[in-house]
This record gives structure tokens, C-alpha cells and sequence, in this order.
């Protein structure tokens, strides 16, 4: 699957206008490539190019499923817009160039009030995405509290095509590449606190310049080692 290059930066696309994630046939084709491929129970599940959008279609006896990109690097520029100035130009291009390589983005179920909408507007979670991780990994094991509770279930039938419990969790983890975003059976938060389990009356975002640039490069290592691990399994198909 040599198309695939994880060094690209879609702002790079032609097609970008302002946003990869509706504006990018090749962003959507690398999603197609990459996620269409044996589920754990070892029957396929292969995804469509929609003609007229950027989005993924899948209609089999799995199920029926619509699926768009999302971004799971966030810059979190309009949260904490200061602390993003402060970082000045060449900063912030390294950081905005690196998360906008594949490793920095994800396909989630696409419907009203997605997924991909509430990991945004919820405060608790103020689009992070070792937040959001936790909260698939609370759904799976059924754990409470988990602010996306709603959506997750709504989704359920997405997130059943990996199983169920524990083995579900580390198969949609696997099936993803987030290994690296997970430590034993806990996630490795990228503000480096010690908990185990996550507070979600906790502040979500960084309050000051050296734990904003401490928490973008977490983010930043995380994509890196995404993109070695799809670049690797890319050269085995």
C-alpha cells in the first residue's frame, strides 16, 4: 500500500480549501485503504468512496454505516487562543504541519449530533482525543461517568464490530493504531498526569504556556508513532 505517505501534510491538498476533513479526496481514499481490512472475528469490512462527499459508506451483514474524517490532533487554538499566540509562527507551523499528517485523523460514524460534533462542544472533553479514547473505552466496559455516553450508544452498533468488554477495546484500539495512546488497560493522557482514571469535573485544556507546549508535544509523539505504525502495516499489504 506504497500510496500511502505518511509524510504528507493535507495542507499541502490540492483540493484544501479549509478543512481536510470535508475537503480531501485523498484524505478520504487513505481512510478507504486503510480501514478497509479483516475486524477481529475475521470477516472483512470494506468502505465506499461517497462520489458527492468525503465521507465512507458500508452496507453488508455487518451492518450499514456512514463514517467521516475527524482530526485526533487538536491544536485547541480557539479554547486557548492565547496560549496558542504565544507559541509564535514557526511553532506553530511545526505543530499544525505535523498534526495535519494521516496519523493526526480518524473515520467516526457520521449522523447528526456525531461523534466527531460532541468531542467538541462537550467542555469535559474540549476535543481531546485521549479524553474521547477514554470515554470508547468506559463504553465498552461499561463504566461510568463518561460524558459521550449518549453518542457512544447511539453508536454501538460501529464500535460492536470489534467486540465486546476488554477484548473489544484492545481490538478497536489495535484495528486503529492507538497503542500508543494506551498503557495496560489505562490511557496515557497527554497532559502526563499520574491518574489511572480520569476526573471529568477536571480542566480539560492546559492554563499556562508550559503545560500547553508540554501537552502539544504528547500530541505530537502520539501522531509520530501513528504514522510508523500505519506506515509499517501499509508495507505489508
Amino acid at each position: 500500500m506504497a500510496s500511502i505517505d505518511v509524510d504528507f501534510c493535507f495542507y499541502d491538498d490540492p483540493d484544501f480549501r479549509s478543512d481536510a476533513d470535508s475537503d480531501s479526496a485523498i484524505l478520504q481514499h487513505w481512510h478507504a485503504l486503510l480501514w478497509s481490512k479483516d475486524l477481529p472475528d475475521g470477516r472483512m469490512i470494506e468502505w465506499t468512496e461517497e462520489l458527492e462527499t468525503t465521507c465512507l459508506t458500508h452496507d453488508s451483514p455487518l451492518g450499514t454505516f456512514r463514517v467521516s474524517s475527524d482530526t485526533i490532533a487538536s491544536l485547541h487554538e480557539r479554547y486557548v487562543p492565547l496560549l496558542w499566540a504565544g507559541l509564535g509562527p514557526k511553532d506553530q507551523e511545526t505543530y499544525m504541519r505535523a498534526f495535519y499528517t494521516i496519523g493526526g485523523f480518524n473515520i467516526f460514524p457520521r449522523h447528526p449530533q456525531s461523534l466527531n460534533q460532541q468531542r467538541g462542544w462537550e467542555r469535559a472533553i474540549s476535543d481531546r482525543f485521549d479524553l474521547t479514547l477514554e470515554c470508547i473505552r468506559r463504553h465498552y466496559l461499561d463504566l461510568v461517568p463518561n460524558p459521550l455516553a449518549a453518542v457512544l450508544t447511539a453508536d454501538r452498533e460501529f464500535f460492536r464490530l470489534f467486540g465486546v468488554g476488554q477484548e473489544g477495546f484492545e481490538a478497536y484500539v489495535e484495528f486503529f493504531h492507538f497503542q500508543d495512546l494506551v498503557v495496560g488497560n489505562n490511557i496515557k493522557w497527554f497532559d502526563e498526569s499520574a491518574e489511572t482514571e480520569w476526573s471529568f469535573s477536571s480542566a480539560a485544556l492546559p492554563g499556562n504556556d508550559h503545560a500547553y507546549r508540554r501537552h502539544l508535544d504528547n500530541v505530537l509523539a502520539f501522531v509520530t508513532a501513528r504514522n510508523q505504525r500505519i506506515a509499517r502495516w501499509a508495507s505489508l499489504q
